[in-house]
């Protein structure tokens, strides 16, 4: 058997998740140990305050451990074995130093992106994995932070991570193969619904979802309908859990959607051009719900003075 038959064939028995504290993040950690019952998560965080958040989401968050017990999807020992089974961490070289697969899930800041790819090569065995959580940069844009970018592959989750069941594989020119493949087979083992697409700015889904946002902020500030009806109409007409704003508010997703829109822009140009509303509102610290992204003033609803239904 080739070395590359050999990397590609051996299970994934040790996981990290760096960012695990985050809205996302946390979610990954939980598929992970939920997905796959005799694996180790690795839980990263760089701030005590955030490690801290991560796993009070992981146990009592609105997607979290309990609730999944609560409503049936979990018995009570599956959840202990989960919670046995999870590490956390702020020492990210302690982290994923024995890790098969890691997933960095640090906001969607190039230069932060590329500084923890770094740190996460020079600690990692030299055959683990390394899946970009971004939803908009490019795989092999990001791989120049590496000295092997073979093993680099996009997974862009969704929230709630643990729920939503795809993932976008992204697979960059460099990306080997083995890797890619190894990727979308866990995935799949978990219960997730991978699906491979061609390493380009935002990919298909945030070039799709950002470009809807950004039409329903244009109407707004257009006065064309207000936030509560442009939700409304998402509801009734589409048949939709959450309108745009909704779902921006209630997933604390808005800040990721920001930065994903300024990538987007500066590759893509002008069709993804942030409106002059979103602006407003995203530095003046209306960043989604507060429990799910600390330091947030809210979200539109709140910046708004709506009374979100």
């Amino acid at each position: 058997m080739t070395e590359t038959a050999q990397q590609d064939a051996r299970p994934i028995q040790r996981v990290a998740v760096v960012g695990g504290g985050g809205s996302m993040g946390h979610g990954i950690v939980i598929a992970c140990l939920v997905g796959s019952p005799d694996v180790e998560v690795a839980l990263v965080a760089r701030r005590t305050e955030t490690l801290e958040h991560g796993m009070h989401l992981l146990r009592s968050g609105p997607f979290g451990l309990e609730g999944a017990v609560r409503k049936g999807r979990l018995d009570e020992a599956a959840m202990q074995s989960a919670l046995a089974r999870v590490r956390p961490t702020l020492d990210l070289a302690q982290g994923v130093h024995a890790a098969d697969l890691v997933f960095e899930s640090v906001p969607e800041v190039l230069a932060q992106k590329l500084e923890v790819l770094q740190a996460i090569e020079a600690a990692a065995p030299a055959d683990a994995i390394i899946a970009s959580g971004t939803s908009s940069m490019m795989i092999g844009e990001l791989g120049r932070a590496l000295a092997r970018d073979d093993r680099l592959v996009g997974t862009h989750w969704f929230y709630p991570s643990n729920v939503m069941p795809l993932v976008e594989v992204a697979r960059a020119d460099r990306s080997a193969p083995w890797a890619v493949e190894r990727t979308v087979r866990y995935l799949q083992s978990i219960g997730k619904h991978p699906v491979a697409v061609r390493d380009v700015p935002g990919f298909f889904m945030t070039r799709f979802v950002n470009a809807f946002a950004a039409e329903a902020m244009r109407a707004v500030q257009e006065g064309i309908c207000s936030i509560d009806d442009v939700d409304t109409m998402c509801r009734k007409g589409l048949g939709w859990p959450m309108g745009v704003f909704e779902l921006l508010d209630k997933t604390a997703s808005f800040d990721a959607w920001y930065h994903a829109q300024q990538y987007l822009h500066e590759t893509l140009g002008e069709r993804y051009a942030i409106p002059p509303i979103a602006r407003k509102v995203f530095l003046s610290g209306y960043r989604g719900a507060a429990k799910l992204k600390p330091g947030s003033r809210g979200g539109w609803y709140d910046y708004f003075d709506i009374e979100s239904k």
